[in-house]
């Protein structure tokens, strides 16, 4: 023999009991077929069987990173739900106009002023000329 494996690999050889020998899809080597696991891997949800024949040195746990995600139902909603009247709680900003003042609904006033200078009114035809005179 030149080769440096023996012709049979790791395979148990028993003249009383003899097994069934098979070679190992990744490494090649021989082993006894009861030696050998079927490879899975995930896919979706479930375990697929790759079809490979492996000894116990190449068998890869199966990823979970694969693995599909399952995301919970959403829970089954209230009976006679009571949410918050937000339209009663929250302020309006519908504004008049007065002379003088922009006033809310609620009589607030707005400002329109950017520190101590007003802003320029775009109604004003000294500020900004329309094209006839």
């Amino acid at each position: 023999m030149s080769g440096p494996f023996h012709p049979t690999g790791r395979a148990r050889v028993s003249q009383r009991s003899p097994e069934a020998q098979a070679v190992c899809d990744r490494c090649y080597l021989n082993y006894s077929l009861n030696d050998l696991s079927w490879q899975f891997q995930w896919s979706g949800t479930k375990l697929q069987n790759l079809r490979l024949l492996v000894c116990p040195r190449c068998l890869d746990i199966p990823q979970p990173a694969i693995k599909t995600i399952i995301i919970p139902p959403d829970p089954l909603p209230r009976l006679n739900p009571r949410p918050e009247n937000y339209v009663d709680t929250s302020p309006t900003y519908i504004a008049t106009e007065n002379a003088q003042q922009i006033t809310t609904e609620s009589g607030d006033n707005l400002i329109w002023e950017i520190g101590d200078e007003f802003l320029p009114d775009p109604n004003n035809h000294v500020i900004y000329p329309t094209g006839t005179p």
